[in-house]
């Protein structure tokens, strides 16, 4: 598994991936992060920006799973579409470049369904998510 963090990739070699009171052992890539919005201000008579802010903060995130995973969460779900499960903690824990245990914490449903079926040995699927909230090692 490969997993990254606000763009930085790690060895996801130890990483475990715990929701829905299981340990995902097929997910085979988790991203998630923040973007933030940020703009130029410019003052009157000036054709350059004089200073900048910053705007909202939206969380995003995606799922890459093997679709046995996938099938099994589909009967499990109330309607047999995974979009229509609540809103669930996602932790992700691994060790970093410094040997120190990161655990993550996403808050999120899923936003999409699909499928893709192709010739590859194992499917696994892309799903993005709806966010609601990232701990980055459990940090508010």
């Amino acid at each position: 598994m490969r997993v990254i963090k606000n763009g930085k990739a790690f060895d996801g070699a130890d990483a475990i991936c715990t929701a829905l009171g299981q340990i995902w052992d097929e997910v085979t890539e988790v991203s998630y992060g923040f973007t933030r919005e940020h703009q130029h201000n410019h003052t009157i008579g000036s054709y350059n920006p004089t200073s900048w802010s910053m705007g909202k903060q939206t969380p995003n995130g995606s799922l890459t799973v093997m679709m046995n995973q996938i099938v099994s969460l589909e009967k499990a779900a109330p309607t047999g579409n995974i979009i229509d499960i609540k809103p669930f903690d996602f932790n992700v824990s691994f060790v970093d470049d410094y040997n120190e245990i990161v655990n993550d914490t996403v808050v999120w449903k899923f936003a999409s369904w699909g499928r893709t079926v192709n010739t590859e040995m194992g499917l696994a699927q892309q799903f993005d998510m709806f966010v609601l909230e990232v701990k980055p090692n459990n940090v508010k």
